[in-house]
C-alpha cells in the first residue's frame, strides 16, 4: 500500500492488549529461533554459527574476540573451535591483520555456502519489507522505537543472567 496507513484511526486500529502484543513477541521471538535452527540445519552448521555470520555479514571482519562479544561466547576454546568449524566448512576465513601481524581477522567468504543462507536472508527482508510499507512513516517510527526499548529491555535481562550488566 506504499505507505497509506492501515490503522488510521483509533476505531480502526484492533484490540492491542498487553498480553496480546506480549504473545505476539514471543511467537516472533520462537519463530526467528526456529528459522534461525532450520537454516543452520540446512547448510550443516549450528544457530550460534548463524549468528556469527550474521556478525560479519553485518560489521565486516572482526577478531576472534569481538565475534564472540557478538555471539555470546566466551573467548578462547569455543570461538576457536566455532570459527574452525566453521573455516572447515567454507563460510570464513582466517587472515593476519594488516597494521597488526599478531592479530587474526576472521572474515566472512560471500561466495560458496554462504550464498544460500544470505538468498534466505535476503527474501525474509524482502517480506518484511511488503508487509513495512504498509504502515505510514509515522507508525514505523512507532514501530521501531517499540522494537528498540524493547530490545535494549531483553539486553539488560541477558546481562542480568549471565552477569555482564
Amino acid at each position: 500500500m506504499g505507505g497509506v496507513s492501515l490503522v488510521s484511526t483509533p476505531e480502526a486500529r484492533p484490540p492491542a492488549s498487553v498480553g496480546a502484543l506480549y504473545e505476539e513477541l514471543r511467537v516472533g521471538a520462537s519463530l526467528a529461533v526456529r528459522l534461525h535452527a532450520t537454516l543452520a540445519a540446512h547448510v550443516g552448521i549450528n544457530i550460534t554459527d548463524v549468528t556469527c555470520l550474521g556478525a560479519l555479514d553485518k560489521n565486516g571482519p572482526l577478531t576472534p574476540g569481538a565475534l564472540a562479544e557478538h555471539a555470546g561466547l566466551s573467548r578462547g576454546g569455543a570461538i576457536t573451535a566455532m570459527v574452525d568449524r566453521l573455516e572447515r566448512a567454507g563460510f570464513v576465513r582466517r587472515r593476519r591483520d594488516d597494521e597488526d601481524r599478531r592479530k587474526v581477522i576472521v572474515e566472512l567468504v560471500r561466495e560458496g555456502p554462504y550464498a544460500r543462507l544470505a538468498a534466505t536472508f535476503d527474501a525474509l527482508y524482502r517480506a518484511y519489507t511488503e508487509v513495512i510499507e504498509d504502515y505510514a512513516e509515522e507508525e514505523r517510527r512507532l514501530v521501531l522505537e517499540f522494537n528498540q526499548r524493547v530490545n535494549a529491555r531483553l539486553q539488560e535481562r541477558i546481562g542480568g543472567v549471565d552477569g555482564h550488566a
